[in-house]
């Protein structure tokens, strides 16, 4: 078998994905749109981080991407080629997935071996190459090798294996033919606190080592900053803010990803009340109903929010340094966070 080439970020495709609308249907007349015009790009060779609240819509860009979801417009490219439309034999193999759970994510009736091999089946199908029997468990060796497994574990069944081995062996399946882009739908949010920090260290061990690009999805703002040159918040399918993920943690300028700041819980128990505190100080008397129609979605939950919010959607315009925010009050105070505060 020929060694892997490692690929560098001229070998790669860019992902974007461009004003992406999706909406499901409720019924015959009625739909909920999940996803209302949001615009990305994912560079080669680098991480863009996509987190949210449940509900957000992040997964569903992601099954978007894969071709799992419904577009009801924009488009999605990578490198030249657009997605829209694309039947299952012919969406491109560079981009692979890795799902959130680990437990379901494995076939419990197939050994590891097995698993990982029919990717490479697939492809020998789809192109005539064939690796063969020996080609294929050599391949399987050396992907669970990379992601930390002893080839050994190849005849194995899933129900043999923690949460945290369950989901080497399956980023070990997303690299199995060699992709440039693997999607990581809450890669590590079903893990131990100790394991997430593997698989994260893992995953940028990966990308240091195969050029790949990482479009990395989680709910927690946190996890992102460790493992995303860039991220983009999202809220109820629309994009509250983006930009460089260490400027954003440390001093978020839009009153939700402050709120997402906040809620990360921190060891010390007096940082942590501060938090609870300001969390407070900064949510509205309960009561208000979740705007409709052309508004910003995220005012009955601002404490900055104004009669302007209720009738006026925030377009995302670029602050001094290079962010954009969709709020039309993103100065009005400090975009401070404790963890700014915390190191004075």
């Amino acid at each position: 078998m020929t060694a892997q080439h490692v690929k560098g970020p001229g070998d790669a495709a860019a992902l974007h994905v461009q004003d992406l609308v999706v909406d499901y249907p409720l019924g015959r007349r009625r739909t909920r749109r999940a996803v209302d015009g949001v615009s990305l790009t994912v560079p080669a060779g680098s991480t863009l981080g996509v987190v949210g609240e449940s509900g957000s819509g992040k997964s569903t860009i992601a099954k978007a991407v894969l071709g799992m979801a419904p577009v009801t417009s924009g488009s999605i490219t990578y490198g030249d080629r657009g997605l829209l439309g694309l039947p299952s034999g012919r969406r491109p193999q560079e981009i692979q997935v890795v799902f959130q759970d680990p437990y379901s994510s494995l076939n419990p009736t197939k050994t590891i071996g097995y698993t990982l091999e029919e990717p490479l089946r697939a492809q020998e199908h789809r192109t005539g190459v064939a690796l063969g029997r020996a080609g294929r468990q050599a391949r399987v060796h050396e992907m669970l090798e990379r992601v930390g497994l002893p080839a050994s574990t190849a005849g194995r069944y899933p129900s043999q294996f923690s949460g945290g081995q369950r989901q080497r062996i399956s980023i070990a399946r997303a690299l199995m033919l060699d992709p440039e882009l693997v999607i990581c739908d809450e890669a590590v949010s079903a893990l131990d606190l100790s394991i997430q920090a593997q698989i994260l260290n893992l995953l940028l061990e990966l990308q240091h080592d195969l050029g790949v690009s990482l479009l990395f999805i989680s709910h927690d703002l946190g996890v992102v900053d460790h493992i995303a040159q860039q991220v983009l918040v999202l809220y109820r399918g629309r994009v509250m803010e983006t930009g460089d993920s260490a400027a954003i943690h440390a001093r978020p300028a839009h009153p939700y990803t402050r709120a997402l700041v906040m809620s990360a819980p921190v060891q010390d128990p007096g940082r942590q009340r501060e938090r609870r505190e300001r969390r407070r100080a900064e949510t509205p008397v309960a009561g208000m109903r979740a705007p409709l129609g052309d508004s910003c979605p995220f005012a009955h939950r601002c404490a900055l929010a104004t009669e302007l919010c209720s009738r006026e959607r925030p377009q995302l315009r670029t602050l001094a340094d290079g962010r954009a925010v969709a709020c039309h009050h993103a100065e009005l105070e400090p975009a401070e966070t404790l963890l700014t505060k915390e190191t004075r």
